[in-house]
């Protein structure tokens, strides 16, 4: 009898361990999924990268932020139908380049992997600062591979608090946002590109008589020839290429030589974009971001140069069209629409109105108008051309009035001064109201609620309206964000 007890008493013991250790393994990982930085230098594409349908990522790009800064996978998409991903991370050197193609192709059998060389010019050592260790590994999932980057990450000393992420995160819950509770980069949608968008003029430098060699680390050459080896047993071809950008020293480009050098040794094709600066049409007045980075219209032109080459060097298939690669449509939707938002914020910084009003006649864009009571008309009658398009007309133009404009059609329309107006896309919903306080100017306030995209903005958007302009607020339902407002005398 008493033996009996005993068994079920250590039965009973042994089944609350298991719901202890349970409970405890789910608040962990629940911690450490709310706590780990949202980061787009290289978290967000690991993530993203887990949730693509298997097989179907044909180019891999493998490397810096030189990839997922430079690499538009929505102009290879709209270009070429390459299913293209940027599984890169801030300043990646080879170790981590090297465990992200062995986690890469766990999921997916690319038909190219191109592999960013730029590191060892930009940050020659072989450790890196924690920052850059954590965005380059946290978002690998736990497993071996992840245990061995880390490891291979960090001096010895540093490695076990390392290794466990939230010995870094855990003092971020004093900063939480709603973006660490809904993270919308890690959507299949996301395929790991993240434009730069300021513009800062350069002189050319030109490297092209720049012949000499410099020495790589002992590490950095072991992990490139490493790399090259793997994916020669994998049969999967592989291209290097130097990105674009500002290089300051002739050390830089002569570490490049050396790699090259590397692979000529294992008959690795490369392409030098630092001295193909005419052929991409680049301009160093209009298209740097700043010293390392291309902006959007360098991006661009680097992408579709690129695009070409591995269209008509590599077995890639034009995916357009196919269900299964819908979210490539999704993710070149969305690309389109943010160069859009941000030509629409340029032309507004730089009052040109009649480019901003352009732009502005598209299908995706929620237009808002205020013509307050004292507006008597446009200082530019030329204007009008531009506006007709939108679903505005001369005649709406004068006196107290209020419109909201979707595919050039008014779908709202009031003379009130004060107003309460709702409308829904089928996705979210937009409310507009104006108020009028004595002897004060109107306001608008903007709430959207539902989610779309990448960002779900739920917080009102307050401002001032101007009483002698036209004045434009605008949302767009593909980025389900506000681009602000503008006016137009």
């Amino acid at each position: 009898m008493s033996g009996r007890l005993f068994s079920n008493t250590k039965r009973t013991n042994i089944i609350k361990l298991v719901m202890i250790l349970a409970a405890f393994s789910v608040t962990f990982l629940t911690l450490d999924h709310i706590l780990l930085l949202k980061s787009k230098d290289g978290i967000s594409q690991m993530q993203a990268y887990y949730k693509q349908p298997k097989n179907t990522v044909d180019a891999l790009f493998i490397g810096s932020s030189h990839i997922f800064c430079h690499v538009n996978t929505g102009v290879l998409w709209d270009e070429y139908g390459i299913s293209a991903f940027d599984l890169a991370a801030a300043e990646q050197p080879f170790w981590n380049s090297y465990h992200y193609i062995v986690e890469g192709l766990k999921t997916q059998k690319p038909e190219v992997v191109i592999l960013d060389i730029t590191t060892p010019g930009i940050r020659p050592t072989d450790y890196q600062p924690e920052n850059w260790v954590i965005t380059n590994n946290y978002g690998i999932r736990r497993n071996p591979n992840r245990y061995e980057s880390i490891k291979i990450s960090v001096l010895k000393d540093s490695f076990p608090r390392l290794l466990v992420a939230l010995n870094s995160t855990h003092g971020k819950y004093k900063e939480l946002s709603e973006e660490d509770f809904m993270n919308y980069s890690a959507d299949v949608s996301y395929k790991g590109f993240d434009a730069r968008e300021t513009t800062i003029p350069f002189e050319v430098h030109d490297v092209s008589g720049i012949n000499g060699r410099a020495e790589i680390t002992e590490k950095e050459e072991k992990y490139l020839r490493m790399i090259i080896e793997y994916l020669k047993t994998r049969n999967i071809p592989l291209l290097f290429i130097s990105s674009p950008y500002v290089i300051e020293t002739a050390e830089e480009q002569e570490k490049y030589n050396t790699i090259f050098d590397i692979a000529d040794e294992y008959g690795v094709p490369y392409i030098d974009f630092n001295k193909l600066y005419d052929e991409m049409g680049l301009d160093f007045s209009t298209d740097f971001a700043e010293v390392l980075h291309l902006n959007r219209s360098g991006n661009v032109k680097f992408t579709s140069y690129l695009g070409k080459y591995l269209k008509d060097n590599y077995d890639l298939s034009d995916h357009r069209g196919d269900d299964l690669y819908s979210s490539w449509d999704a993710n070149a939707l969305y690309q389109r629409q943010d160069t859009l938002r941000y030509n629409i914020l340029m032309a507004a910084s730089e009052g040109a109105n009649g480019k901003y009003l352009d732009l502005l006649n598209n299908e995706n864009l929620v237009i808002f108008c205020s013509v307050p009571p004292e507006y008597t008309g446009l200082s530019d009658p030329s204007l009008i051309q531009y506006l007709e398009p939108l679903g505005l007309d001369a005649d709406m133009l004068t006196g107290s009035g209020a419109y909201v404009l979707n595919s050039g059609q008014c779908i709202f329309s009031s003379h009130d001064q004060n107003f309460r107006i709702g409308f829904s896309d089928g996705n979210r919903r937009l409310m507009y109201l104006r108020e009028t306080e004595d002897g004060g100017a109107g306001r608008t306030c903007v709430r959207t609620n539902g989610s779309a995209g990448y960002q779900c903005v739920t917080s009102y958007e307050t401002e001032e309206m101007p009483q002698d302009k036209l004045y434009f607020h605008v949302y767009d339902s593909v980025l389900d964000k506000t681009i602000g407002g503008y006016g137009i005398p």
